[in-house]
């Protein structure tokens, strides 16, 4: 039996992304999208959701038909300087990371030096061989970013592995759906604590039944690192 090569998602799965850098991601790129295009707010927003359902990222969008320059958007949405005070603080982490036996890599569709800093605030810039972030997410010179089903194909060509012999860890539902469907082993991770309080307010609180396309579903690594023999393969 081999271990997998694990693909651990950044946003809230290795920390709470929703206390407060996804709201200030969100505004930035409202506000770059009505800035660049002369659109209203509302109207901004209303065309990044259509993007977001379309192809998975805004960036997507914005590339194809508005000829948005991919680097100059991710530099202008994602906070650099200030970054520590939309962070919380956690304690931990590597330690349980360290648990899950065999490879690991960063999958995320943030940018890649924004992605680096928040490893670092975190303390989890050891604890990677590999940053898959969007820019390495560019295929046939479009952008593939999760959950588009070609990047799932592209990432095993990069791991030089059967898709079966890898591991999506992910908080996103059609993130691990996709996954799912490319013939990858999946687990979810609803580790946001800002994003269960929400849901409990709501009166819409998250769902404790598993989804078919989930293998494991937990609430932290520690969990899933107890139950990781299930995902060894042959």
């Amino acid at each position: 039996m081999q271990r997998p090569l694990w693909l651990i998602d950044l946003d809230n799965t290795l920390y709470d992304a929703s206390w407060r850098v996804m709201g200030e991601i969100n505004e930035r790129m409202n506000r770059y999208v009505a800035d660049r295009l002369a659109l209203s707010d509302k109207e901004a927003a209303a065309l990044r959701g259509r993007y977001w359902k379309r192809y998975g990222a805004t960036l997507s969008g914005l590339v194809r038909h508005h000829q948005i320059c991919p680097a100059e958007f991710l530099r202008e949405t994602h906070p650099a300087e200030n970054l520590a005070d939309f962070i919380a603080p956690i304690t931990g982490e590597g330690r349980r990371l360290k648990l899950l036996r065999g490879p690991r890599w960063l999958l995320t569709n943030s940018p890649r030096a924004y992605a680096a800093r928040v490893l670092r605030l975190i303390g989890l810039e050891h604890h990677f061989e590999r940053i898959i972030s969007i820019e390495d997410m560019r295929i046939c010179g479009q952008f593939r970013p999760k959950p588009a089903p070609l990047v799932w194909r592209h990432i095993a060509r990069l791991a030089r592995r059967h898709p079966s012999r890898l591991v999506l860890i992910d908080d996103h539902s059609d993130n691990l759906k996709q996954a799912h469907r490319a013939g990858l082993q999946t687990a979810r991770i609803l580790a946001s604590k800002t994003m269960n309080a929400r849901s409990r307010h709501s009166g819409r609180p998250l769902s404790v039944r598993r989804p078919s396309y989930v293998q494991l579903q937990v609430h932290s690594l520690e969990l899933l690192a107890r139950q990781q023999k299930r995902f060894l393969v042959s």
